[in-house]
């Protein structure tokens, strides 16, 4: 399927507004050898070129269809039938590369059907029969002789039955905050097309999910019980009578998004099913959506296939790639059926084919290198570093907060795939670190200036080619950014993982130049992606969250004796209300109102400890504040450490009173670890936890609050929630997640090479 969101209005069918291409199609039929001139334009005439027509659904008229642009009218499909038979010599698909190369004088012309539904044996096949015409069904081999339903099927009666109860956008919204992925989604979302747009950019598995999630909150009802696709002994009495089958992948999955090796085992594994059921090779797919990745064609060869269809409008011609053929859709939509008058008129088709031959030809996927044997391409990936110093060769562990983040992201990349490569703006004092899995690189000498480190920068990247880069922090912003654009990079990412606490008027200034340079823009949390959406003007469609990485497995909820345990091991009380806070000793962390808020809670709680685990240039301030409120005896300013799991092993409760963050790694490890939490309330912290929010810079408040969670019911029944939102981030998903992410940024990137 390769459907545009507008199809998904259901108030008034879509196919009944005319088209530019249906108003100029009956405007020739009018005109005496308007259609003849149009047929010319077409250019399929001298047979040099051959029109691959893309079909779905056959449909009694008035038959529902939740997506009008699948269906054709039955009596339409017929017409249709009658005038290409006229027309063209209707051949199976595996012909077309041959009829083009030896350029019949009878123009060729194929049918072709996507997913194998129901209709299509009981509507579709009967007049192809009639006609003695040959098509070629791709199918989906999950769900051929199942229950099974398109999730954009039940997305679409999910979303109408939900519309008209009370408080339906509030529900879809906490519906989207259950999916550390999802935007926010505003009431305008409970348009499914709006809605499916954003579950496309999702792998297959993801969509599923959150449409499942969906359909708990709005409720049984309408939709359709019986099977929607056709059983295998449907299949084979169709083969039997002259239809050829394909490939739809399995489980319909969205190959451009979809990890690289689970991508070519759906292509391998539908083959496989398909020539076991059907006792016959099986040699042409179909991509679903038509969506390709850059290792999708090579994929497709290796499994097997030596024929493939997309959704990308274009007439078929000696050149053409045999696993990227073009096709033209052919539906109710597009056609404008049914028409006013009696007689199928084809006009508007022409007009679709004469389009189709002057398509402009799809863009050049980006670059791809070599491994140094040449055995198989990668994607190739550079990170712009600009502070040499966090990336040196020291003790594990010194990686932290975004650091951290980055090469667990880096590391969740298949290097079979993917070939990452790090590009120093300027060269460590110590020279190029070796402990880095990955090959790295200096732009410029250690004491080159701004200027020099730019140009050096641009000068390595046309040398070593990625196909896209990434920055991460403020220089490789401000400097490699520019320096990618003026080296022609396909693909520039900017990561932003908090909400700009920083920015002045110059770095404002500098971000309106910078954010149209960059082709994607990667955030940790939806109120970053606000953010940069609001403030900063960014096209909300160029920016994805990829959501933090967490260690599941060393962040547990601690039992009675692990606990005990934890609190020998660090020297704390064995008793009493622990309360934690992970946060670098820095002025947006706002510590000193922790601080104030445990004078607070010490002068209430006999046996309380506060323990503030970091470091920071606000060391001595915060030391200062501990002393005026006489906290030296429960309040520890632990400094850093590796051995955070065991801290919060030892707690009752995570804090977090920051002025601003973007998704804060510490409070996903407090929930991980089953803690309550008690958070400062600003929009990053909202989507991670929505109780014990407390105003920013409130002592009171958050005393308040942690005198609430001292009721040890309390803090069981908030822990238990946590855990479970935590749950949502790390584990095997988040592997997929970060290839499906850089996929979609190469299939964005400028295709300038």
């Amino acid at each position: 399927m390769g459907l545009s969101a507008g199809a998904w209005r259901w108030r008034i069918p879509y196919y009944r507004v005319p088209s530019v291409s249906q108003l100029v199609g009956r405007l020739a039929q009018a005109i005496p050898g308007g259609v003849s001139l149009l047929q010319r334009g077409a250019g399929v005439r001298a047979g040099a070129r051959a029109p691959i027509f893309m079909l779905h659904r056959v449909l009694p008229a008035g038959a529902p269809c939740y997506d009008p642009e699948m269906a054709l009218d039955v009596e339409a499909f017929a017409a249709l039938l009658a005038w290409l038979v006229e027309r063209f010599e209707v051949v199976g698909l595996e012909q077309v590369p041959e009829r083009l190369r030896t350029r019949q004088r009878r123009p060729v012309c194929v049918l072709t059907f996507d997913d194998g539904w129901r209709d299509n044996f009981e509507h579709a096949f009967p007049l192809l029969q009639r006609y003695g015409l040959p098509a070629t069904v791709f199918l989906p081999a999950g769900f051929i002789g199942t229950g099974r339903h398109f999730w954009q099927e039940r997305l679409f009666f999910a979303l109408r039955r939900l519309r008209p109860q009370p408080g339906a956008a509030a529900a879809l919204a906490a519906v989207g905050r259950g999916f550390p992925w999802c935007p926010l989604l505003p009431a305008g979302e409970l348009d499914p097309g709006r809605l499916r747009t954003i579950l496309l950019r999702r792998a297959s598995s993801e969509a599923e999910t959150f449409v499942a999630a969906l359909e708990a909150v709005a409720g049984p009802g309408e939709g359709r019980a019986e099977p929607a696709f056709m059983d295998w002994g449907q299949v084979r009495e169709m083969q039997a009578g002259g239809i050829v089958f394909g490939s739809h992948t399995v489980n319909h999955t969205l190959l451009r998004v979809e990890p690289p090796g689970a991508a070519a085992g759906e292509l391998l594994q539908s083959r496989q099913v398909l020539e076991r059921e059907l006792g016959h090779p099986v040699t042409a797919v179909s991509y679903p959506w038509g969506g390709m990745s850059p290792f999708t064609r090579r994929q497709a060869a290796a499994a097997g296939y030596s024929l493939a269809v997309t959704t990308v409008p274009g007439l078929a011609n000696a050149g053409s790639h045999p696993l990227e053929l073009p096709r033209i859709p052919l539906s109710n939509a597009c056609l404008g059926w049914p028409a006013r008058r009696a007689r199928f008129g084809p006009g508007t088709l022409n007009v679709h084919l004469m389009r189709a031959r002057f398509a402009r030809p799809q863009p050049r996927p980006v670059a791809l290198s070599r491994d140094a044997v040449g055995s198989g391409e990668r994607l190739r990936i550079g990170v712009l570093v600009d502070n040499p110093t966090r990336w040196a060769d020291v003790p594990d562990g010194y990686l932290a907060g975004s650091e951290l983040q980055l090469r667990h992201t880096l590391e969740a990349l298949d290097p079979g795939f993917f070939d990452l490569e790090f590009y120093f703006l300027r060269m460590p004092a110590g020279g190029l670190p070796s402990k880095l899995p990955w090959p790295s690189f200096a732009a410029a000498p250690a004491a080159a200036g701004r200027a020099a480190a730019v140009m050096g920068l641009r000068r390595l990247l046309r040398e070593r080619r990625p196909a896209m880069v990434q920055s991460m922090f403020m220089a490789s912003t401000f400097l490699g950014v520019p320096a990618a654009w003026l080296a022609g990079v396909p693909g520039i990412v900017c990561a932003r993982r908090n909400a700009g606490y920083w920015k002045r008027w110059h770095h404002r200034v500098g971000l309106r130049v910078i954010n149209r340079m960059a082709t994607a823009w990667q955030t940790n949390g939806a109120a970053i992606e606000r953010m940069l959406a609001g403030a900063e003007r960014v096209r909300p469609s160029a920016i994805e969250i990829l959501p933090n990485w967490l260690d599941l497995a060393r962040f547990q909820p601690a039992g009675p004796a692990a606990r005990t345990a934890a609190r020998t091991a660090l020297g704390l009380p064995a008793a009493g209300l622990i309360v934690v806070c992970v946060a670098n000793y820095n002025p947006v962390k706002n510590l000193e109102c922790l601080i104030s808020a445990a004078a607070l809670v010490a002068s209430r709680l006999a046996e309380v400890s506060f323990i503030l685990v970091g470091e920071g240039p606000e060391r001595g301030r915060l030391a200062a504040a501990v002393a005026a409120h006489g906290l030296g005896t429960c309040l520890t300013l632990a400094g850093s450490s590796t051995q955070i799991d065991r801290y919060l092993a030892a707690a009752d409760v995570g804090v977090l009173a920051s002025r601003s963050e973007g998704s804060s790694n510490a409070v996903l490890e407090y929930m991980a670890a089953g803690l309550p939490v008690v958070l400062s309330d600003i929009a990053a912290n909202r989507e991670l936890a929505d109780e014990e929010l407390f105003p920013v810079g409130d002592a009171a408040a958050l005393a308040a609050a942690l005198l609430r969670l001292a009721d040890p019911e309390a803090r069981a029944r908030q822990g238990t929630r946590n855990r479970r939102r935590a749950e949502q981030y790390g584990g095997a998903l988040y592997d997929e997640r970060v290839q499906g992410h850089y996929l979609r940024v190469a299939q964005g990137a400028r295709r300038t090479r």
